[in-house]
């Protein structure tokens, strides 16, 4: 059996002038019917049987972080009565900007829409129908379905049509060869390649004309890298060798296959692991594909360490470095996905690749007005290449010590929510201002619609209650130790207070003041002082990277 329960989308009564008008109330009382939303599931645990009937009959409240949160609940009804509607200005039925905007971002997760009282007679043209038909507009016209539908299929949402929500075990490409399946993905995304390519033009024109450049693509797959190489090299005018290094023997076919057929003379192609094979010479460019959708997750930089060896001193590395970052995110139709894969500690305690779809993004961007905190996706920690690092006389690292890393990180949650996890990006510079990245405020300028990565999410046991006007402190860790490489994660939440300074009372040993909450200015008046108050936190996740890592 599957219930949907009849939950209002606020709690502000329709006559409220406020709230017809988009005044923002207080936040608390914006809240309070995802509140009792939260309440309910709670008590009911982790299942995908219990979703909610969205009640559209209340004028929306003009906060966007109120509103930004159902999208990443169940909502599998929305309640539309015709009274919400207004008429236009030839008398046929519409609905409110704000009401079309909300309505168009829920709508990417497919809910039912149940129409009431279109009998009524409320607008004098279109009928009953007329409601129906507006709906339907709406719907098609949502950003979400205007791009999954977009022709020739290269946006996000059309290359992810089916996995929205599905989570993917990251790759193992140390220990495992990809299947030729999955070379095939990846090959479809012609951001990424066009963005290598110019990459590795603009590297060439930065060299030596008169000489000869030495290229090399450790880590070739199929070619498709090799290929923009080549034509990077001929868009540039330089003379250039380009050596392709690959490890996986049945993509090495493939290589020997390209090679015979449309290569030029000036590739050559080697067998084996980048961190172990010789080249007849050292390399000006070194050009990789390795990074993950953490930047660092798929091993990239203990790979790189290996064939840097290959590189003159003064050689170029593409990429030249990339940046994790992470946020806080509210997720329920993760949490609650029916294959059970986060019901026990290890399905729990493993990052995943997922589409992140259902989500709302719990933290604020309001620097400013919070000193403590940072934006709302916050940079974990970057990797350079090429670095000074302490090498044995092969080249090699000595330890793989210098590829840990940690990062503490601080977020306003301006709106209470349940977290479920954080979500993780990357963003790389390939050459100078020429990059890729899933950076979802930055991708849209430096390399909208590429495919190749989903980003990656980091799940907690046990979901983690954020109060409004609360902070949320992350630690991330990047661990390994000389068989595999992991990452251990936590979070704890603080309520921000301001104590007062009062005198203290001779003949009583109390406190000097109590804690309230604080509103959103950081700046205390004299005889104040501020402190966090700290109400609760998650389980460190992963310790010692028993139940997932990445083998060397």
């Amino acid at each position: 059996m599957s219930l949907s329960i009849r939950i209002p989308v606020c709690d502000i009564p329709p006559e409220d002038g406020n709230a017809a008008k988009g005044v923002n109330d207080h936040e608390d009382e914006l809240s309070a019917t995802w509140q009792m939303w939260n309440t309910i599931r709670m008590i009911c645990g982790p299942t995908s049987r219990v979703s909610v009937a969205l009640d559209l009959t209340p004028a929306l409240p003009a906060s966007l972080g109120v509103l930004a949160r159902w999208s990443a609940e169940h909502v599998q009804h929305l309640i539309l009565p015709a009274t919400t509607f207004i008429p236009n200005a030839k008398g046929y039925p519409v609905l409110p900007k704000l009401m079309q905007g909300f309505l168009r971002d829920l709508f990417k997760n497919r809910p039912n829409v149940i129409l009431s009282k279109t009998q009524s007679n409320l607008h004098t043209l279109g009928g009953e129908l007329a409601y129906v038909q507006y709906v339907r507009h709406l719907e098609k016209t949502s950003p979400f379905n205007v791009a999954r539908n977009a022709p020739g299929g290269l946006t996000v949402e059309s290359f992810g049509r089916g996995y929205e929500d599905y989570l993917q075990a990251p790759l193992q490409p140390l220990m495992d060869n990809l299947a030729s399946m999955t070379y095939e993905v990846f090959e479809k995304d012609p951001v990424k390649y066009r963005q290598y390519e110019q990459a590795v033009y603009r590297a060439l024109l930065d060299q030596d004309p008169d000489s000869t450049t030495i290229i090399c693509v450790a880590g070739a797959g199929r070619g498709p890298i090799v290929s923009n190489c080549i034509r990077a090299v001929e868009r540039s005018g330089r003379e250039a060798r380009i050596y392709a290094i690959e490890k996986n023997p049945s993509a090495f076919v493939t290589l020997q296959g390209r090679k015979a057929r449309e290569w030029p003379d000036f590739v050559q192609i080697k067998f084996g692991d980048m961190r172990t094979v010789q080249l007849p010479e050292p390399v000006d460019i070194l050009v990789s594909e390795l990074l993950g959708s953490f930047g660092d997750n798929e091993l990239s930089p203990e790979c790189l360490d290996g064939a840097m060896r290959l590189l003159k001193p003064e050689g170029i590395s593409i990429p030249a470095s990339y940046t994790a970052y992470l946020a806080p995110i509210s997720a329920s139709r993760l949490y609650n996905d029916p294959s059970g894969t986060l019901r026990d500690t290890k399905g729990v305690e493993t990052p995943y690749v997922v589409m992140l779809h259902a989500i709302n993004t719990l933290s604020g961007d309001e620097e400013g007005k919070h000193p403590r905190c940072g934006p709302k996706i916050q940079d974990c920690w970057t990797f350079e290449h090429p670095r000074k690092i302490v090498l044995d006389p092969q080249g090699l690292p000595i330890t793989n010590t210098h590829n840990n890393a940690a990062c503490h990180l601080t977020f306003h949650i301006p709106c209470a929510g349940l977290m479920h996890g954080l979500a993780g990006y990357f963003e790389a510079v390939l050459y100078k201002d020429v990059g890729i990245t899933t950076h979802p405020e930055r991708m849209e300028s430096v390399s909208p619609n590429m495919l190749s990565w989903f980003p990656i999410f980091f799940p907690f046991k046990e979901p983690l209650y954020l109060p409004s006007n609360s902070e949320l402190d992350v630690y991330v860790w990047r661990l390994s130790d000389a068989q595999k490489v992991w990452y251990e994660w936590m979070a704890e939440s603080f309520l921000p207070c301001v104590v007062q300074a009062t005198r203290q009372c001779p003949m009583l040993d109390a406190p000097s003041g109590w804690g309230q909450p604080k509103s959103d200015s950081y700046f205390s008046a004299e005889g104040e002082r501020e402190l966090r108050v700290k109400i609760g936190q998650t389980a460190l996740h992963n310790p010692a990277g028993r139940s997932s890592w990445i083998g060397l």
